[in-house]
């Protein structure tokens, strides 16, 4: 049993979460203790082994795979970003019957309930069943957005909800220069490299009074975990046989970041 179960649309996507994770309970050895479930991930190439996208991620979710997943992993936490949601079978507007858009909060409330229909869709309330195990992240208008807010030097009037990975790539370039922006990719090792700020509980807390989307996963969170959790105190709550387990961090976690 793994302790988290990753369920994304990309493998870019699983290495923030991840760090996240890894940074919420300020211990970096927890990522040997995350799955990556859909899209499946090689460790060994650092590559994607199937496919992915918000299609895939959507029919995991109303498949047996999911159920099991939930029954045979501590948590599972669901990511999607919101940019896909009014496409034809997700089926979520960013607008109201005004044609104004949602605030955030409010459109990440509508997606998750969507995630929970389909969640359903198979099982007639699996999800009211063991709603305590899983964990919706909702990026608006996706996870771009939540590197934009660390990265940019000064926080705009309005956090940044379109178009942000074109401006993370150009907030890169001024930041650390041209070289970096170029080599902008959306692969396992450059968002390894871009996710390593993450892995720090004070970025966490900046991140979430700057981005609003954040603010609504960081809340749940603390809600699920407490605040700045200790996770072997956790882990011994909800297992008395972990005492004694070793989670102090290893060096050998460390990474080579040349942002």
């Amino acid at each position: 049993m793994a302790e988290f179960a990753l369920i994304c649309e990309g493998i870019t996507d699983q290495v923030i979460i991840t760090d996240i994770l890894c940074g919420f309970f300020s211990n970096e050895g927890l990522d040997e203790d995350i799955s990556r479930l859909q899209p499946p991930f090689d460790a060994t190439t650092q590559k994607q082994k199937g496919f992915g996208g918000w299609q895939m991620l959507l029919a995991y979710l109303e498949s047996s795979q999911f159920r099991d997943a939930v029954l045979s992993n501590r948590y599972v936490v669901v990511h999607v970003d919101s940019d896909v949601s009014p496409r034809q079978g997700f089926d979520v507007k960013h607008t109201d019957t005004k044609n104004e858009e949602w605030p955030v909060e409010l459109l990440t409330e509508r997606i998750i309930s969507r995630l929970i229909e389909i969640i359903n869709t198979n099982a007639a309330d699996f999800y009211q069943l063991y709603k305590e195990k899983i964990i919706f992240c909702i990026s608006v208008h996706s996870i771009e957005c939540w590197l934009l807010a660390h990265y940019r030097s000064k926080p705009p009037k309005n956090p940044k909800i379109k178009g942000c990975e074109n401006e993370l790539i150009l907030v890169l370039g001024r930041k650390y220069g041209q070289k970096c922006a170029k080599s902008f990719t959306k692969n396992y090792r450059y968002y390894r490299q871009l996710g390593e700020p993450f892995l720090e509980y004070k970025s966490l807390q900046f991140l979430a009074s700057q981005e609003p989307s954040f603010k609504v996963f960081w809340d749940c969170l603390e809600s699920t975990f407490g605040t700045k959790p200790d996770l072997k105190t956790f882990l011994m709550k909800s297992d008395p046989t972990l005492e004694g387990l070793d989670l102090s961090r290893d060096a050998s976690f460390g990474r080579e970041v040349d942002l």
